[in-house]
């Protein structure tokens, strides 16, 4: 990968787990404040680049009338205060084209807020006379002979919706083909869907995502990615993860970077901290912070730690969701920014799309780092899991301060600002909460 600025370090030091905090500047000499090297416990190295971001988000409603306000939208997308700059949408293809037009004022007005927003739009089955069972429901296949059609499908909606304005960046060929509920589904293999993009995915007038299983079963895209026919009418290889805890899917897709083909978690959710439906998403409820921070964040920050471009949430607004839709029984408010939202924004407003991952060692036990280089700034993101807070954390930066912000999350906190001190090229930081997400900007 070419390397767009010069080498430097970033070093952090902390005193049992990671702590970094926000702004201020300084005016003395690059030798003022220096402390031992060896005292330093986090590097962070600008040169090392990983893979590149495409962004982070979550799903529209599916299936419904009841679509976001243009409120809702803007808290969801926009990079104002209060709002989580989420940069990628999921939507649905459905199989009729008589409800496609329900979240074109969602897309729209996306579109017209932030212009890195790209939009994901994922069929969950093909219309039912292509298909071995006539039906859109309970698994059933593609018929081959219906594979050019499927795809001139899947076009007329890309083709309608820039009919309406909005232009769709990426089409899924399939979702989950390897769960065959009672609701719309399609079973696909591996195999079947090397020979789809070989005979009809150039039909699709889209960049192209394949994959998109319930565990990110490599089954299903291993063979598209083998086949040099198949590599040329598709872009991305997804996948869900969902018990992927029990597996290995959570891990570096080798085969996928070889090829040069971008790796996105597309869809996972969790809300087992409600129990039996305790109204206690709405505040900062114990049991929704742990898992907050302990499943949901914690698996972002693995998934971008093996490389992966994109992570997308389940629906954005739901009870145990980034917004809430307002069930009283779950104690949420329709459009409320929830605790789940703020820990989320802690990557999907700092880090933004085009941003390369950057090398972080670290060589603190608990603490869970990984940094990113913006254009115009460097973003470490810091989950701190430990029970105590730290004090007097302290790091240096290569260079005299210029502009360094740090916000937190916590169970009582939500996105607030930490206070530093800063003096030349040291930043002290006097405390850094327990049990808290840690983002912190560096501009250049």
């Amino acid at each position: 990968m070419k390397i767009k600025n010069p080498l430097f370090l970033l070093l952090i030091y902390s005193l049992s787990l990671t702590g970094c905090g926000s702004s201020s500047s300084g005016s003395k000499s690059d030798s003022d404040d220096k402390k031992p090297e060896n005292q330093f416990e986090l590097f962070v190295d600008l040169k090392t680049r990983y893979q590149t971001i495409d962004g982070f988000g979550a799903a529209l409603p599916m299936w419904t009338y009841d679509m976001l306000s243009d409120t809702e939208v803007k808290t969801l997308v926009g990079t104002g205060e209060n709002e989580l700059g989420l940069t990628v949408l999921r939507t649905i293809i459905n199989p009729t084209q008589d409800v496609w037009s329900l979240a074109v004022d969602n897309l729209l007005e996306a579109k017209s807020v932030s212009d890195e927003v790209k939009i994901l739009a994922t069929p969950w089955s093909p219309p039912a006379y292509m298909k071995d069972n006539n039906s859109t429901v309970g698994g059933g296949k593609l018929l081959p002979e219906y594979y050019d059609d499927y795809a001139l499908h899947l076009k007329a909606y890309v083709d309608f919706m820039v009919s309406k304005g909005v232009n769709i960046d990426v089409v899924s060929v399939q979702n989950e083909p390897d769960w065959h509920p009672d609701y719309e589904s399609c079973d696909w293999t591996g195999e079947e869907f090397k020979n789809f993009l070989i005979q009809s995915g150039d039909l699709i007038p889209t960049q192209v995502l394949v994959g998109e299983s319930l565990g990110f079963n490599r089954a299903y895209t291993d063979p598209s990615l083998n086949s040099e026919e198949a590599l040329a009418n598709f872009e991305y290889v997804g996948g869900h993860l969902y018990g992927a805890e029990n597996t290995n899917a959570l891990s570096e897709y080798s085969l996928a970077e070889e090829k040069n083909k971008k790796r996105w978690m597309t869809e996972w959710l969790i809300h087992d901290a409600d129990g039996d439906g305790d109204a206690i998403w709405g505040g900062d409820n114990k049991a929704v912070w742990d898992e907050t921070l302990d499943k949901v964040v914690y698996q972002i920050h693995k998934t971008m730690s093996v490389n992966w471009n994109s992570y997308i949430w389940w629906w954005a607004k739901r009870y145990y969701s980034l917004i809430g839709d307002g069930q009283a029984q779950f104690g949420t408010q329709a459009g409320q920014v929830l605790k789940r939202g703020w820990a989320f924004s802690h990557f999907s407003k700092f880090i933004r799309p085009g941003a390369e991952r950057i090398d972080v060692q670290n060589t603190i036990s608990g603490a869970y780092v990984t940094g990113y280089k913006n254009t115009d700034n460097t973003v470490i993101v810091i989950l701190n899991r430990g029970n105590t807070d730290k004090q007097d954390v302290d790091f240096e930066m290569p260079y005299v301060l210029s502009s360094i912000d740090a916000y937190v999350t916590s169970q009582t906190q939500n996105q607030e600002s930490l206070t530093v001190n800063a003096s030349g090229k040291i930043v002290k930081l006097p405390t850094l909460p327990a049990r808290s997400i840690v983002t912190i900007v560096i501009d250049d």
